[in-house]
């Protein structure tokens, strides 16, 4: 079933900033639990919420997994290899309540939970807490949504999640012009208003411009952080060995990584949340280190 959620419609629904801080949540991987009294609607808000994340690789609770040891060994074939997509976990609103007692941790899950069968929000986050100190919840209530975040601070910064949204909006407004340009030069002789209303729409081809413009930012985010991991890591291991004096500037790293969309520590929260390390004392912003990248530079 196509979602209901695109994309233009939960930045419609949301706003800027809540969607923002929707997406920031996803890509730290903090679990996300959908709260409403219809499991079609709840089920079709994960399906448009996996959809944000498309660099991860999608498991379902009680179809492609159902014993704690499937879900142990598909996390532990993660943390084995950082050269597979990272996993994102979701359990629709039938199969969530098999969730407790059977998972221990839900790091990068999304949950939907039906609270017209009896269950109480308040039954939910007494069990979440059990497993979780940090997580979002999302409300849907009189075709709203609300989001309320758990133990996060709320001075997220959300900077380059703003960024992907003036992005697509950008990009789709030019691609869709150039089309309608293109149309109009072909158009020999003036049709009926009726008709060129018609043949100007494109609806369903401006959803999928923007969510692929969304989705090349996303990976584009992704692949500069998997060039840091591989730069870190090895500077990381030299100080293993001894190098204790071994860093590198902030500045140094995007340059290396040739991406400039965001700075340096939210490269190292990327790689925190993507891969659980922390790569902070490999990066020094002191000024003889920039010094020394600078003139390192110049031979570059």
């Amino acid at each position: 079933m196509e979602t209901t959620y695109s994309l233009k419609k939960l930045i419609k629904k949301l706003g800027k900033h809540q969607f923002s801080l929707l997406l920031r949540i996803i890509l730290d991987r903090i679990p996300v639990i959908v709260i409403g009294s219809d499991y079609n609607e709840i089920d079709n808000l994960i399906n448009g919420l996996i959809k944000l994340a498309p660099h991860r690789h999608e498991y379902v609770f009680w179809s492609d997994f159902v014993e704690p040891e499937e879900y142990l060994q598909l996390c532990q074939e993660e943390e084995d290899d950082f050269n597979i997509p990272r996993n994102i976990f979701c359990s629709p609103s039938n199969a969530s309540r098999h969730i407790f007692g059977r998972i221990d941790k839900l790091k990068g899950w999304i949950i939907g939970f039906d609270i017209s069968n009896g269950i109480t929000k308040e039954d939910i986050l007494i069990n979440i807490k059990k497993y979780e100190d940090q997580f979002l919840i999302i409300q849907i209530e009189s075709n709203n949504l609300t989001l309320k975040l758990y133990g996060i601070n709320n001075g997220m910064d959300l900077d380059f999640e703003k960024k992907i949204i003036d992005k697509s909006i950008q990009k789709t407004e030019v691609a869709l012009e150039k089309m309608k340009r293109v149309l109009k030069k072909k158009i020999k002789s003036t049709p009926s208003n009726e008709i060129m209303t018609a043949i100007m729409r494109f609806d369903s081809e401006e959803e999928k411009i923007r969510m692929n413009i969304f989705i090349q930012e996303i990976q584009t985010f992704i692949q500069a952080g998997m060039r840091s991991l591989a730069i870190l890591s090895r500077i990381d291991l030299l100080r293993e060995l001894g190098f204790k004096e071994i860093r590198i500037s902030g500045k140094t790293l995007l340059q290396t990584i040739d991406y400039n969309e965001v700075n340096s520590d939210r490269i190292l929260q990327l790689i925190k949340a993507e891969y659980g390390v922390d790569f902070s004392p490999c990066i020094k912003g002191g000024k003889i280190v920039q010094i020394g990248d600078k003139i390192d530079g110049l031979w570059g």
